[in-house]
């Protein structure tokens, strides 16, 4: 296949990503983290981190899904535009490099940096030139600013009505911008040594109109533009609940898009420091809170980073190992969203994010194995069977607070018969496969990691109890960073009786009272599955004797 780079706008050399200098980010991240203290001391910060405290993390569900519903509006607005330059860009393709582009933009300094990535993704993996890539991605982010400052302009009434602006001051500076405007043109024109740019540049405002304005094109992603505003108003409002604090619509329909403004600002890291400081200032503008504003926004930018973790899974599962190898990406990927998603649910005290995350990863695991589930190509009895024990361990991470902890163990012994029973089934019907043996040691480790949560979340257990769901993941990821030729060690019957072991003692700590035993039986249960794993660590990476290579 020809590279993009290779058409008639760009030479055929490769795309070249230079990695950022490692001073650059941390010196982004101290900037933002200064403004954000600033933000805070500004405030009243006793009350800010009072309100931090009480955060009702159940209303990240709804972030999270809002935040799915936007990234499909993305790409859906932006295999719109490029369709109109004639691109190529598939709904799917155009939404999940938006997921990496808001990852990156979350993770990376600048703000922007996740759109220069998409646009570089695009162009390799297609026959376009980088420059029309480029463009398509600049009228995509044009049509969600028009799309902005129309609700801002629209807002504008109810600003006037709280005494927030003068619109005889906004009708006068309005009007100096576009005379400045004009003059800047006006020279620019009549300078003859940029003759050739200003014509380009006409040429590409003219096109840019065309695509943006038409009345048939505007009629197809202004609307998308407009719902895209929307959500993020709606993901502002679930921020504001999840501290308890009820923003009136009038007042979020003209306060959100400002704050929104704030956020879209290249910033130093994420826009985080900037929308803090913004918040508060218009927060305090509409009688608000000042505090109350600085809490929204962190609570906010919270959200957000959480509700990127799509783009993690696009990043470890789109690449080109993928294509190669479909087993050992997508263990590596698994393992480390995992562990990713148990410190977040230790630090939010939710388990049912791992569910979410769980799910995810275990999607892109059926997807990718489609064909190879068992050797006659379908799905088979005991993936199905599988696939109910997955489902029993979601629902027990999604019930962690209602039930009580009888009801969870149960939950877990039906899992662990289910375990038993998908094993016989796989060799009664010889249906055994690679990915069976895969799907069903997954099941397992996430087994494992959710009754460790739930044995921390419910006071039965110290954050040491963790461990022994995060071994299984530690042992996938420690080739990445301590290579060895020796693969994955087979299960082995000590290692089995380890696993029994850990169950039983996980499931009567769940299912007894709170106390001194409970806490005895999770450190028994971890110390078992913790030497059973150094085992395998032992012989993986033990000094072997070299062989006689004499006859």
């Amino acid at each position: 296949m020809t590279s993009a780079l290779s058409s008639a706008d760009a030479d055929s050399a490769p795309i070249v990503r230079r990695k950022p200098p490692a001073g650059l980010t941390w010196t982004s991240v101290a900037l933002s983290a200064a403004l954000v203290v600033a933000a805070v001391s500004s405030a009243d910060s006793k009350q800010v981190i009072a309100q931090l405290e009480r955060v009702d993390t159940r209303w990240l569900w709804l972030a999270f899904a809002i935040n799915v519903v936007q990234l499909g509006l993305l790409g859906l607005r932006w295999s719109r535009v490029a369709s109109m330059l004639g691109l190529r860009l598939s709904w799917v393709k155009a939404t999940s490099e938006y997921a990496l582009s808001t990852l990156t933009n979350q993770v990376l300094p600048s703000g922007v940096a996740g759109d220069g990535l998409r646009a570089l993704r695009h162009a390799k993996s297609s026959e376009q030139s980088l420059l029309s890539v480029f463009e398509a991605l600049a009228l995509d982010r044009m049509s969600g600013q028009v799309a902005i400052w129309l609700v801002v302009l629209c807002g504008l009434p109810l600003m006037a009505r709280a005494g927030i602006v003068d619109l005889s001051r906004i009708e006068l500076g309005s009007l100096l911008v576009v005379v400045a405007a004009l003059g800047v043109w006006w020279v620019a024109a009549r300078w003859r040594h940029s003759r050739s740019g200003v014509e380009r540049a006409q040429q590409w405002l003219r096109k840019a109109a065309g695509c943006l304005l038409a009345p048939r094109n505007a009629a197809v992603h202004l609307p998308l533009s407009l719902l895209l505003v929307v959500c993020s108003l709606l993901q502002l409002y679930v921020a504001a609940r999840a501290i308890g604090v009820a923003v009136p619509l009038l007042q979020l329909f003209w306060l959100g898009p400002l704050i929104l403004v704030a956020a879209t600002v290249p910033s130093f890291f994420g826009g985080w420091g900037i929308r803090e400081g913004a918040s508060a200032l218009l927060f305090g503008a509409a009688g608000l809170s000042e505090s109350t504003g600085v809490a929204v926004s962190m609570v906010y930018g919270t959200f957000a980073l959480v509700s990127s973790v799509p783009g993690l899974l696009v990043v470890l599962f789109d690449s080109e190992r993928t294509q190669r190898d479909k087993v050992k990406p997508w263990t590596f990927a698994n393992a480390l969203s995992m562990l990713v998603a148990a410190a977040f649910v230790v630090w939010l005290s939710y388990p049912p994010l791992l569910a979410f995350v769980g799910a995810l990863c275990f999607f892109f695991l059926v997807a990718q194995g489609r064909g190879s589930w068992t050797p006659s190509g379908s799905f088979g009895l005991p993936n199905t069977v599988t696939t109910l024990r997955l489902v029993l361990t979601m629902a027990t991470l999604l019930a962690f607070a209602r039930e009580p902890g009888w009801v969870l163990a149960v939950a877990a012994l039906v899992n662990l018969l289910l375990d038993v029973l998908d094993g016989w089934l796989a060799r009664r019907s010889a249906q055994n496969s690679e990915f069976g043996a895969r799907y069903d040691i997954e099941a397992d480790a996430l087994l494992v990691l959710a009754l460790t949560v739930l044995l921390h979340h419910r006071g039965l257990a110290g954050p040491w109890v963790i461990l022994a769901g995060a071994w299984r993941y530690l042992y996938v990821l420690a080739p990445l960073l301590f290579p060895t030729p020796q693969g994955e060690a087979r299960r082995s019957r000590h290692g089995r009786f380890a696993y029994v072991v850990m169950i039983t003692c996980f499931m009567l700590a769940l299912a007894l009272p709170r106390g001194e035993t409970g806490r005895a039986l999770s450190l028994l249960g971890t110390v078992a599955v913790s030497l059973s794993f150094l085992h395998s660590f032992w012989e993986r990476y033990a000094p072997r004797p070299a062989q006689n290579l004499e006859a």
